[in-house]
């Protein structure tokens, strides 16, 4: 293979990149020879007013990052193809914009622009690999802000949702938390915004930056202060840090969130988290990526050079191969061996052998039609087992109704109890009543034949009519019975006694109340002529 130049270019640094060889990275400032400096150019591109210089004069943003890049690919001294990686927030008239600029340079005339997620994430997949199916999703922590980008990795990492770009979470805004934190530790005041202290409060936030990445391989790193008034060396540790960039980061973890959601991914789906950037070297980013979303966090030795290692990876390829075969595996891009003569336009089909007369040339078929290694996997949703239903003694219908059949027996059984209990004392009222019609019959000849000798007769004759009706019980169960005392009246109003006659003896057992006679009115006493009347008649009173 060729050797190849990747050159990235990034709102605070640019880099280049011989793959396999060395790297160069500059701050994105453009110096003349003996004119003006430009700074902040990157976020200008495509701008159609132009940069302002301090002589006064007027150049476009696009412009002068040719400028730059054509000083930064002559620093690499390598041949080969070169490709150049543009941020991937970028909108489609900055990309052409620069497209534009570029074709004015004689060197970079030919170079491809590549979105530098794709170039992040083909060397990511070349070293030190990520996964071929599923979803991955990368994050770019830049020195103005933080890029999401969500790809699909069987289809060459092409990305399935346009770039996120979050601006909370940057290197600048963590420089200037370390800063603070750094000014928090001076003993005394500082006075921040006299105008003397401004070049010195720029090398200490540079300092700050140093001391930032220190952090990122050792647990304490210490800041040298040099203000007006305060000269010292203040500590601050990696706790601190976490401390600082907690709530920035729950916030960016929050906005990928939404991202995957957004663009519907599942998180089955999602089978690795890219981290590329500055940032990805701070060992909060990578515990807090990975403890949210429970995946493997895949990063790099030198995660900021990553856009510009993947450049010169997919320059080399050549626009032929930036298909859905674009990750290639490292074997394919090993160097020739020592002592080998002038490469072949077909060296790199050949590239696992150099014995041609043997091995015969693959088939153009296998190359036009790549045949993935295997088949692709779906994810599909996680099928929750049916619930299984609630036991009987959970159900409240089942129990109400259960309760109701008991309380609905409960009840028969006592109506049942109460009905037998008053058949069971039927028997006895039902003698006492045969015997009860036997003694009207005995009264009534009891005062017609006054002779003491029948007086004994009823007392005789009672416990044979007693005796008798025992027997016939169930006979006179039946309710006519009680028409037999129409006669009684009618004996006792024929001959009314002066007086009522005790009831016999024979009635004692009775349970049932005893029988008493209509008596009738008695007529009113004469009064005898000449004498005072003795008895005094019904509603007179009594003489004095």
């Amino acid at each position: 293979m060729t050797e190849s130049v990747g050159l990235s270019v990034g709102a605070t640094n640019l880099a280049a990149v011989a793959v396999g060889r060395a790297a160069v990275t500059r701050p994105a400032v453009l110096t003349r020879e003996r004119g003006p400096v430009f700074t902040d150019f990157v976020d200008r591109v495509g701008d159609p007013v132009g940069l302002v210089a301090a002589d006064g004069s007027t150049h476009r943003a696009e412009a002068v990052l040719t400028e730059a890049l054509r000083a930064l690919r002559a620093a690499v001294p390598a041949g080969g193809h070169t490709g150049i990686s543009h941020p991937a927030h970028w909108q489609d008239r900055q990309v052409d914009a620069l497209r534009a600029a570029l074709a004015a340079a004689p060197e970079l005339r030919t170079a491809p622009l590549f979105s530098d997620a794709g170039t992040a994430l083909t060397a990511l997949a070349d070293n030190p690999g990520l996964p071929a199916r599923g979803v991955v999703v990368l994050c770019d922590f830049g020195g103005t802000g933080t890029s999401i980008t969500v790809a699909d990795a069987a289809h060459g990492y092409q990305p399935i949702a346009p770039t996120v770009r979050h601006s909370e979470l940057s290197g600048a805004l963590i420089d200037q938390m370390v800063l603070t934190q750094v000014l928090a530790g001076v003993p005394g005041a500082v006075d921040a915004a006299g105008t003397s202290a401004i070049g010195s409060l720029t090398k200490l936030r540079m300092a700050c930056r140093a001391a930032k990445e220190r952090l990122s391989g050792a647990a304490a790193a210490s800041v040298a202060v040099d203000l007006p008034g305060h000269r010292t060396q203040v500590r601050i540790t990696r706790d601190e840090l976490d401390a600082v960039l907690r709530a920035p980061l729950a916030d960016f973890l929050a906005v990928l969130q939404d991202t995957l959601q957004r663009s519907g991914i599942r998180p089955a789906e999602l089978v690795a988290v890219a981290s590329v950037g500055g940032g990805a070297r701070i060992p909060a980013v990578t515990a807090a990526l990975s403890e949210r979303f429970r995946a493997p966090v895949v990063t790099m030795p030198q995660p900021e050079l990553a856009a510009a290692i993947g450049a010169g990876i997919r320059a080399a390829r050549g626009p032929a191969d930036d298909g859905a075969t674009a990750v290639a595996p490292l074997a394919a891009m090993a160097p020739p061996p020592v002592g080998d003569p002038a490469m072949s336009s077909t060296f790199r089909a050949l590239a696992w052998s150099q014995d041609t007369d043997e091995i015969p040339d693959p088939e153009p078929f296998v190359v036009d039609n790549p045949i993935p290694p295997r088949p692709e996997v779906h994810f599909t949703d996680h099928e929750e087992p049916a619930a299984e239903p609630d036991p009987w003694y959970r159900r409240p219908a089942l129990l109400l109704g259960t309760g109701a059949a008991v309380v609905l027996a409960v009840c028969v059984a006592a109506v049942v109890f109460v009905m037998r209990t008053d058949q069971a004392q039927t028997p006895a009222p039902q003698t006492t009543t045969a015997t009860a019609t036997a003694n009207p019959a005995t009264q009534s000849a009891a005062p017609s034949e006054p002779t003491p000798a029948e007086v004994p007769a009823p007392a005789t004759e009672a416990p044979a009519q007693t005796r008798t009706v025992t027997r016939q019980a169930p006979v006179t169960q039946e309710p006519s019975q009680p028409s037999t005392e129409t006669p009684a009246p009618e004996t006792t109003s024929a001959a009314p006694p002066p007086a009522p006659s005790p009831e016999p003896t024979t009635e004692a057992p009775v349970t049932q109340p005893p029988f008493i006679p209509t008596i009738p009115t008695i007529p009113p006493i004469p009064t005898i002529p000449g004498l005072p009347p003795f008895i005094p008649q019904p509603g007179q009173a009594l003489p004095h």
